[in-house]
């Protein structure tokens, strides 16, 4: 389980970076912009900290940064295919 912890970490920050971000698509209005950076860069920071100590700074590093980079890409266009389904167009 441990080896999955920074994947997670690194999902959970950058989906607070797009929730907070005035851009999202996914809910009416973003997060609160302070509290959902905050709290993303304290997640994204966590996802190192299992590296850190196994001493993969690097690998965990590329981990984190491949995640979080996936997840951007990925969110729009999950907020594309919820709009699809439920029906309403742009």
């Amino acid at each position: 389980m441990r080896e999955f912890l920074p994947v997670a970490l690194a999902f959970v920050s950058a989906l607070l970076f797009y929730l907070g971000s005035p851009g999202q698509q996914w809910r009416a209005a973003p997060l609160w912009p302070r509290f959902s950076r905050g709290t993303a860069s304290i997640a994204f920071i966590a996802a190192l900290i299992p590296g850190i100590v196994a001493g993969h700074l690097a690998t965990t590093l590329s981990i984190v940064i491949t995640t979080v980079m996936a997840s951007f890409v990925a969110f729009p266009f999950v907020a594309a295919l919820r709009r699809r389904a439920s029906g309403t167009a742009p």
